[in-house]
């Protein structure tokens, strides 16, 4: 198991800002999880989180996030980020390229990035 990097925590505190209500429990979780595993897929990345059993539940849906993005130094068009729950635990973030770039080349540890939010665009 490993440390987080920081694009990943600047990803999850800026998906837990999206979710006022549940950013307490978040945070408290993320005090005592670590990275169980980190793929970098060539179409971005994948980190599994694992968090201790006696960490506080979140009640929330089963994915999180979708306004959170960031620039990142190589690519064009940057990426976006989603954060799944499992049972109430943090459990996977992803983060996907936006463009048809890829993030093969990258080091995902060490890249130079800018974490902003976009609103999700909602059809009416």
């Amino acid at each position: 198991m490993t440390a987080f990097t920081k694009l990943e925590l600047a990803a999850l505190h800026s998906i837990f800002s999206e979710a006022p209500e549940l950013a307490s429990p978040l945070e408290q979780q993320l005090v005592v999880a670590t990275v169980e595993e980190r793929e970098n897929s060539g179409g971005g990345f994948f980190s599994t989180i694992s968090v201790t059993d006696d960490a506080p539940r979140a009640i929330s849906p089963k994915v999180l996030g979708y306004e959170t993005h960031a620039r990142i130094a190589g690519l064009e068009h940057g990426l976006g980020f989603v954060l799944f729950m499992e049972d109430g635990r943090l459990h996977l973030l992803e983060g996907f390229a936006r463009g048809p770039e890829s993030t093969a080349g990258l080091d995902l540890t060490a890249v130079e990035f800018e974490v902003y939010k976009e609103p999700v665009q909602r059809a009416s």
